[in-house]
């Protein structure tokens, strides 16, 4: 039994979940709607960015999704694998997946548990998702708002006595509900295709409610009672092999930053890298030990493997593109903690220095240009990160040279 919470999830939220609007496009609308007396679904259809429709299919299981109970009712479609259900939700990357899955293959054991490992899920969070999952098994044997007749009625598509009168012929039919509809004139083949779009929209929705809801939920679907749970850990683009029973001592790592220009960069206490046949990266944490599944990211450099040799020897690389240098053709990523970030490194350099080797040394520098979105201020503050690096491939520890 899932412990209960309750906590008013923002229509705007929804709709960013679900996929029916960009971040971008949500404070744009917030914006706009800061300027007058509208609500914001009004102001979106206004904008051109949702149709009436949509607006009120979101508006109506806005109440449900502030109760993990009740969003757990919401599950709908056919029954998804795991990995698919933390991919559509935005938990897990497709290249995270694929990582996790090469993971299980080599060590065994349930995908579930080696995200749990890999830090890439809180408990509280796969219990919901697996809850989710098991519910729509069940999908069929009660209507939910997120039914497809129930979606066609909300957004306007088709009456109640007409969805009434479709269900009837679907039963003696045994045909599905859309072209039942198509047949009898009730409805439009593409009024069809939209309701079933919108039903995955907000398949989505519930599952990123029933991700937050069950992270606030220690023990979840184990049952072990409430409280609030840490937060939950960044999401990593990198591949983590099984975690050894003690941590090892990193004594010649560092990731250093002499210059923030400003910006306040938490102080990382953790380092830790890795090297696999996918990708190889370099990041500086808050953890608290090795197995911390709260762990918190402060800085990451990530390079996907393409069959040339890793890591670069002895170059200089163009962040993000521009002028003379080669693209960087992986990520430099700065999080500072945070679950997610819009701390967006938009320029400069990185560089890789002659004695890097293939061999699993990585030693190098950088000075960038990042702009804080994540600042409540416009036009968005920029600050200058410059600073070295130097790790040994696959190890870990305690960092011996801070920020």
């Amino acid at each position: 039994m899932i412990a209960m919470t309750s906590r008013r999830r923002p229509i705007g939220q929804i709709l960013q979940e679900g996929g029916f609007l960009s971040q971008a496009q949500l404070e744009l609308a917030l914006e706009e709607q800061r300027r007058g007396n509208e609500r914001l679904g009004e102001v979106l259809v206004r904008l051109g960015m949702l149709e009436p429709g949509e607006v009120r299919a979101a508006l109506s299981i806005q109440e449900q999704l502030s109760d993990l109970e009740q969003a757990l009712t919401l599950a709908a479609g056919v029954r998804e694998m795991l990995g698919s259900l933390l991919v559509r939700c935005g938990k897990l990357s497709a290249e995270q997946l694929e990582l996790a899955l090469d993971e299980q293959r080599r060590s065994g054991g349930k995908l579930g548990e080696v995200c749990l490992r890999l830090g890439l899920l809180q408990e509280g969070e796969l219990n919901g998702v697996l809850a989710f999952q098991r519910q729509q098994e069940r999908e069929g044997q009660a209507a939910t708002p997120l039914r497809l007749g129930e979606l066609l009625v909300t957004a306007g598509y088709i009456t109640r006595r007409q969805l009434e009168d479709a269900l009837g012929k679907q039963a003696a039919s045994g045909k599905k509900l859309g072209e039942v509809l198509v047949e009898a004139g009730y409805a439009k083949p593409a009024q069809i295709h939209h309701g079933l779009r919108l039903q995955q929209l907000l398949v989505s929705s519930a599952l990123a409610a029933v991700l937050s809801l069950s992270a606030l939920t220690l023990g979840g679907c184990g049952g072990g009672g409430g409280g609030q749970a840490t937060p939950t850990p960044p999401l990593s683009s990198t591949g983590v092999s099984s975690a050894p029973a003690a941590p090892q001592q990193a004594s010649q790592d560092f990731f250093t930053v002499t210059d923030d220009g400003g910006l306040g960069l938490i102080k990382p206490d953790f380092l830790y890298s890795s090297d696999n046949d996918r990708f190889w990266s370099i990041q500086a944490n808050v953890a608290k030990s090795v197995t911390d599944i709260d762990t918190l990211s402060v800085y990451r450099i990530v390079m996907p493997k393409s069959g040339a040799p890793l890591p670069p020897l002895n170059r200089t690389f163009s962040i993000e593109g521009g002028g003379a240098l080669e693209r960087f053709p992986g990520d430099f990523l700065v999080f500072n903690g945070l679950k997610s970030t819009r701390k967006k490194v938009e320029s400069g350099t990185i560089t890789f220095s002659a004695d890097s080797s293939a061999s699993g040394r990585v030693t190098g520098s950088f000075e960038v240009t990042l702009t804080d979105y994540d600042a409540p201020l416009a036009p968005a503050p920029q600050y200058r990160l410059k600073g070295a690096f130097h790790f040994v491939m696959g190890t870990y520890g305690p960092v011996n040279q801070g920020v």
